[in-house]
């Protein structure tokens, strides 16, 4: 028996106030009913109370707080109103963040995750308005506000061939504005250049480079949790850890833990990257609110990845990343390849040249 679905990305809209040139969804006019998040409530709560868990919700879109008004305060309030356990969290933008707003989720103890690109030159050129304004200037003033009310955030970022010439500089913006940690991945749906591949590992070997300095001062230095990670695995169990993350009921997206995506209409997904790509067809539709979600489909999903190991579009064949490798991120692969196990090419890179910075760090660490 699978673990009971308790806690979900509840996408609220497919429409963004953003035109990000690397969007997985495909942006529409679909928003959820105020009826369809309080089905989405109820049928949470019912689940974590079968299951002993304390249901959460993580609001997502498209670009949720455009749903602010109209959904969100208003859904939070009535949860409250009625002694709800929930956790709630919002991944966002930042654009349309304002005081009032940030404090009313700090008081109900929201956590939060920021989509930003870093720099001026990064982020007005991935992330501009709808007809091409860019956006770092609606942020410059936000960020701060948003470190002061949640000093652990996370900064997301996404790497394009266009704009990677700048990752090192955006990171060292980020540390310097405040941020702890940061996540980046470079985008699979598009295709490297060779000129633009130097770039990316310039910064990400820039970054590795900082790392074993401060290390060796024995200072902090903001975290890169992917570098990290790729770090330890090169010491003692590396192989194993690595092996126990492709192993389907491990990872996330494929439907085997207790978190789903529900779609405006009230579909449910194993992932959130699915909800505007999908239909009834998609491997990843799970059920819905009405009918309850299908235990077979669940199965079926998790089966569908594991029915051979994962591998690069090109295959393994001397990678000496192939032990140590994660299996990606199922829905990019399904998107990218048409299949669950098979990682696009610029994963597959994108592992190497960690495994690479990782290797010239431990060297330097270890004298």
């Amino acid at each position: 028996m699978l673990p009971e679905i308790s806690s979900a990305m509840l996408v609220v809209t497919h429409g963004c106030n953003l035109e990000c040139r690397y969007c997985f969804v495909r942006q529409g006019a679909e928003r959820m009913s105020p009826e369809t998040a309080w089905e989405a409530v109820e049928f949470l709560s019912r689940n974590a109370e079968r299951s002993g868990e304390v249901p959460a919700i993580n609001f997502f879109g498209g670009e949720p707080l455009l749903m602010w008004d109209g959904l969100i305060e208003p859904l939070v309030r009535r949860v409250r109103a009625e002694g709800r356990p929930f956790r709630f969290s919002v991944t966002t933008n930042g654009t349309l963040l304002t005081g009032e707003r940030m404090d009313f989720m700090r008081r109900e103890g929201f956590g939060l995750l920021l989509s930003m690109d870093g720099v001026r030159e990064v982020q007005d050129a991935n992330r501009p308005f709808h007809g091409g304004r860019g956006s770092f200037d609606a942020l410059e003033s936000v960020v701060p506000e948003v470190l002061a009310r949640w000093p652990g955030t996370t900064l997301r970022m996404t790497a394009v061939p266009a704009s990677c010439r700048w990752l090192f500089k955006s990171i060292l913006w980020a540390e310097r504005a405040g941020f702890r940690s940061f996540f980046v991945v470079p985008n699979v749906f598009e295709s490297w250049d060779a000129a633009a591949w130097a770039e990316l590992e310039h910064s990400v070997f820039n970054y590795a480079d900082l790392y074993a300095a401060r290390h060796g001062r024995g200072e902090e230095c903001i975290r890169f949790s992917t570098f990290e990670r790729m770090l330890r695995d090169l010491g003692p169990g590396g192989r194993e850890r690595a092996a126990l993350r492709r192993r389907a009921e491990n990872k996330c997206g494929l439907g085997a833990g207790r978190f789903a995506s529900i779609a405006p209409d009230g579909a449910i997904y194993a992932c959130q990257e699915l909800c505007s790509n999908g239909g009834r067809e998609s491997p990843f539709y799970i059920g819905n609110l009405r009918e309850g979600v299908s235990e077979e489909r669940r199965h079926h999903l998790m089966g569908r990845y594991s029915a051979e190991r994962s591998r690069g579009e090109r295959g393994c064949g001397g990678c000496p990343c192939a032990e140590l490798c994660d299996g990606g991120c199922a829905a990019n692969n399904y998107l990218a390849t048409g299949r669950l196990n098979i990682l696009p090419e610029v994963y597959c890179r994108w592992m190497r040249l960690l495994l690479r910075a990782a290797e010239r760090v431990r060297r330097d660490m270890d004298g």
